[in-house]
């Protein structure tokens, strides 16, 4: 199953109603998600920081949905721009810090059909 399926399943289940006010409110949940996952991979386990994570991803498909933005199809496009990112030799370009960065073949992703 889809992210957006998933997230339109939950919002019939739970009568969530896309609204300015429900975007607020799940704006605030990915605050507070982010903060949880944060904390578990700092002091608990392995299974409750990847439940938090989880977590985080499922408040970020809900406020996808409450937009109409297609989360799914989105990520599709920017994971296949960041394969795009390799330097002309083929190989990675990393900042000090390890971050690959944007090589001179980078393609930013087309998202402005989605919204």
């Amino acid at each position: 199953m889809k992210l957006i399926d998933m997230a339109r399943e939950f919002r019939r289940a739970y009568e969530c109603v896309d609204s300015a006010d429900n975007e607020q409110m799940q704006m605030d949940l990915i605050t507070e998600e982010m903060k949880e996952f944060e904390a578990s991979a700092a002091f608990d386990t392995d299974a409750e920081a990847l439940k938090e994570l989880c977590d985080l991803v499922y408040v970020c498909s809900q406020y996808a949905a409450n937009l109409g933005w297609d989360l799914d199809e989105a990520l599709k496009r920017v994971h296949e721009s960041n394969l795009t990112k390799l330097g002309s030799d083929g190989k990675p370009l990393r900042r000090a810090d390890g971050k690959v960065m944007k090589g001179p073949n980078y393609k930013p992703p087309v998202l402005t059909d989605l919204v």
